[in-house]
């Protein structure tokens, strides 16, 4: 309860932020310009490496080794990851084109529809394969 009445009484406050912030100024504004700054605000700051101390010097490019070996490990793994893809999608169309030829050839069909004709002329006189003269 105490929680409750606590941000109650915040909540006064909390409005008159929010309508302070939502008021429209008729000051023209570059958007641009504020998108930057607050995409400033989250960038981390840029140094140069060599205006650290000897031991951060070390350190950074210490850790510029490893994050080069890492980036290299990241695109090794792409580049297999692509080729078992390719492998796999060569493998499927493969063994698509295999299963079409096959079934393109088969003749069994025709087989049993010649024999059911020999077998039963009255009932399956259509499927008998025409006389060539």
């Amino acid at each position: 309860m105490r929680m409750l009445t606590r941000v109650l009484s915040q909540f006064p406050y909390f409005l008159s932020q929010r309508l302070i912030v939502c008021h429209a100024s008729t000051v023209p504004s570059n958007v641009k310009d504020t998108i930057r700054r607050k995409k400033n605000e989250d960038m981390l700051e840029t140094i140069d490496i060599e205006d650290l101390p000897r031991a951060q010097k070390r350190f950074a490019k210490q850790f510029e080794k490893v994050n080069e070996e890492r980036v290299k490990e990241i695109f090794a793994k792409n580049y297999k990851n692509q080729i078992a893809l390719f492998a796999l999608i060569t493998l499927v169309i493969g063994i698509y084109y295999y299963t079409i030829h096959a079934v393109k050839q088969e003749t069994f069909l025709e087989e049993i529809d010649e024999e059911m004709a020999v077998e039963h002329p009255s009932t399956h006189e259509h499927l008998q394969p025409s006389l060539k003269k």
